[in-house]
């Protein structure tokens, strides 16, 4: 049943004071939903630790060594080290925990908020108090935020700023930040992500009006978000790219790279994005055209001693008139698109909103209509 408030007439409520009785009814109506909310965090942060306890002495033995991903000394150690920490069975579980963290939000805070008024019926009183509908929700919507959104920053520095670093000097390819898994689980995306898909939720709930096919239509709806926008992630790492025709590349093969630049493989903590062929008037050479001219500086790459000489390669691109170009995302780029990804997400989330007030006003008009036509 829901706890509702009511203004005894002769006695007006100021604006501040009805703000705070809305904070106190959604405290009380959804404590489970708080309970739901600390659980995971409790658990998560758990699991996070045992995660970095599982990898510490390798990392303490890793640094011990002199190790570095520039300068390794004990070729052994280090590379057995590398090796360990790609296959640590509790780095991707935490992974995709954290991805669906949004997901738990949204099915099991969101999605109750309006679906569960709707199915029995409370809505009709719920709504007809003195604090309006529309405040009701926006404050109910503001409790939840600053709970979940506290919750999703810890989670998102705990995972980013401790849990991964051991990752990131040891095995860039597993524990790089521009990957998409990664990228998508900052503080910053992750907290704009759960503030969405507690809209969401909120919005499917008012739209379907039962809670457990609300519970279900928003998981559905979250999940398949969630897919597209690791589709599109690449695309949102294309924008702002810096052209350089000075690096080269083992293979040296055009098209999509999508991976982060390494010792002598690009800028340091960049993210190399594509690479083309351009002919001698500067026309960018099609896909066949470009794999032939890959091919044959793959070749003048390779010295005869079987060591790699980019000064080869470079000699006969002039030879040739041909200039090999790579785009990439320097690493000062990265909280430009984070920031870029997290508005798109809250300006998302604002619009969700709105169309659930959108609802809410369309069935308080509902009624007055159906009483005009029995009339």
């Amino acid at each position: 049943m829901t706890v509702t408030t009511s203004v005894v007439e002769g006695q007006p409520v100021s604006r501040s004071a009805t703000w705070r009785r809305v904070t106190r009814v959604a405290q009380i109506q959804h404590r489970a939903a708080f309970i739901t909310v600390f659980a995971t965090l409790v658990a998560l942060v758990i699991v996070t630790v045992v995660g970095h306890n599982a990898v510490s002495a390798s990392y303490a033995a890793y640094l011990a060594a002199g190790c570095t991903l520039a300068h390794p000394t004990n070729l052994g150690v280090c590379a057995n080290t590398a090796n360990s920490f790609a296959d640590v069975p509790t780095f991707t579980p935490i992974v995709i925990a954290l991805r669906l963290f949004p997901v738990i939000v949204g099915s099991f805070v969101g999605a109750p908020l309006i679906a569960r008024e709707m199915e029995s019926g409370t809505f009709r009183l719920a709504w007809t108090q003195g604090v309006g509908r529309t405040r009701l929700i926006l404050g109910t919507l503001a409790t939840l935020a600053l709970v979940v959104v506290p919750v999703t920053i810890a989670l998102g520095l705990l995972f980013g700023g401790w849990y991964v670093h051991p990752y990131e000097v040891i095995n860039v390819g597993v524990g790089n930040h521009w990957q998409a898994s990664l990228f998508m689980t900052t503080w910053w995306t992750a907290t704009a992500s759960v503030l969405f898909a507690l809209a969401l939720g909120a919005l499917v709930g008012a739209l379907v009006k039962r809670t457990v096919a609300a519970i279900a239509s928003t998981a559905a709806v979250s999940c398949g978000v969630l897919l597209v926008l690791g589709q599109l992630l690449p695309r949102v790492l294309s924008i702002g790219t810096v052209v350089s025709s000075h690096i080269f590349l083992n293979g040296m093969e055009p098209g999509a790279i999508d991976q982060s630049a390494t010792a002598g493989q690009g800028p340091a903590g960049g993210w190399l994005v594509r690479s083309w062929y351009t002919g001698s008037h500067g026309q960018v050479l099609g896909a066949r055209a470009g794999e032939r001219v890959g091919a044959r500086v793959d070749r003048a790459y390779e010295l005869k001693d079987g060591s790699n000489s980019a000064t080869s390669a470079t000699r006969w691109l002039t030879q040739h008139h041909d200039t090999y170009w790579v785009a990439y995302q320097p690493a000062d780029h990265f909280w430009m698109l984070q920031a870029v990804v997290g508005l798109v997400l809250l300006v998302l989330a604002a619009l969700c909103v709105a169309a659930v007030l959108r609802c809410v006003e369309v069935r308080r008009r509902r009624p007055a209509m159906e009483l005009d036509a029995d009339s």
